[in-house]
């Protein structure tokens, strides 16, 4: 395993620079309804595909922008600074700045990118880590969700 003082040193070397893109995923109406049936988030434009149709300008349902963050860690293990650099364990310190670019209808492939934005030692020998997360859409340019993930990896 790498030191502390490695990683550092490799953390900063990356700084600004776009990660390669993850694998494509599919986010189907399958996959919208489990999500939903934990998180409560069950208004139609989500679950009624007939009436999401009729009734908007997407073609189908949509999915909840939450949703896009609770993807994040699966879509980002094998390409985000975040995830990628070792260390004993990691707090999630929470997100700054989220934002929903565009809605995600149901059937649409999704992958992540990320940029890693800072690193820091703090006084408690820990790292404090801030990675930017995109969430890009097959055959669309603006991303559907962005944000950037604030955490401390401890050694």
């Amino acid at each position: 395993m790498q030191t502390k003082e490695e990683v550092l040193a490799a953390m900063k070397a990356e700084i600004g620079q776009d990660s390669a893109p993850g694998e494509w995923f599919l986010v189907d109406q399958p996959l919208i309804d489990r999500y939903v049936a934990i998180s409560g988030e069950d208004t139609w434009i989500h679950v009624d595909p007939e009436r999401a149709r009729k009734e908007t300008t997407f073609g189908n349902t949509i999915a909840p922008g939450n949703m896009g963050i609770a993807l994040m860690p699966r879509l980002s293990k094998d390409n985000s600074a975040y995830s990628r650099y070792p260390r004993r364990y990691s707090l999630n310190q929470g997100w700054d700045r989220i934002r929903y670019l565009s809605p995600l209808p149901a059937g649409t492939r999704i992958r992540s990118r990320s940029r890693l934005l800072a690193v820091e030692e703090k006084r408690d020998g820990s790292l404090r880590v801030e990675v930017e997360f995109r969430m890009e859409m097959e055959g669309r340019e603006k991303p559907w969700v962005t944000g950037v993930k604030v955490g401390r990896f401890f050694y």
